[in-house]
């Protein structure tokens, strides 16, 4: 290309395109890498879903509730919607089906006694194994791909990402609702972290 000159005063036609064009692909970038992060965790997402799905169950939320009461049980149905993102009459419905199931198990509060509380089965719990199995098979067959040294680099990239998904204990439990708590709790989970934090 050549240079070219409006008047001595001016800066060069070709500097100008040159800066709007760093302008432009600074901005393409940012779009390019937020679509590779989309297509990556929609990816994730529906492989989860898909290995998930051939246990039988009901739905992902159906799923998500069951390791969600194992983690945290006696919690009450009012709390379950919350972390799942349903209605009050939605997770009633949900909880009303585990139960028929026989994987949930409903009781009175030994704090409240006027509220019922929820916890899983001996049924419950086998159930969540194999739904942390099918998670984990995928999440593990992503992972054989890379190196020791990009798995590290992978883990440096996310601790920071996670610590910034959640400010509030409800919003860290949605992020967490399929997570192997007891893998997390010994290694330091950045989003309960950075909820801590926040409330301090």
């Amino acid at each position: 290309m050549i240079e070219s000159y409006n008047n001595s005063d001016r800066k060069p036609c070709l500097y100008i395109f040159m800066s709007e064009s760093y302008i432009v692909e600074g901005m393409n970038n940012e779009h390019y890498l937020g679509n590779l992060i989309g297509a990556f965790a929609t990816n994730i997402a529906n492989r989860i879903e898909e290995q998930v799905a051939t246990l039988g169950g009901r739905s992902l939320n159906h799923e998500s509730a069951l390791v969600a009461i194992h983690y945290h049980p006696n919690d009450t149905i009012d709390t379950l919607s919350k972390v799942l993102g349903l209605s009050h009459s939605g997770a009633v419905r949900l909880v009303d089906t585990l139960t028929k199931e026989n994987l949930v198990v409903r009781h009175k509060s030994t704090a409240d006694a006027r509220s019922v509380v929820l916890c899983v089965s001996q049924k419950g719990k086998l159930r969540v194994e194999k739904i942390l199995q099918a998670r984990q098979k995928v999440t593990a067959q992503i992972l054989s791909q890379y190196s020791e040294e990009e798995k590290q680099a992978i883990a440096q990239l996310l601790e920071p990402a996670m610590s910034k998904l959640a400010k509030e204990p409800i919003a860290a439990r949605r992020v967490c609702r399929l997570c192997n708590e007891d893998v997390c709790r010994s290694m330091g989970c950045p989003v309960e972290k950075s909820v801590h934090v926040s409330s301090m």
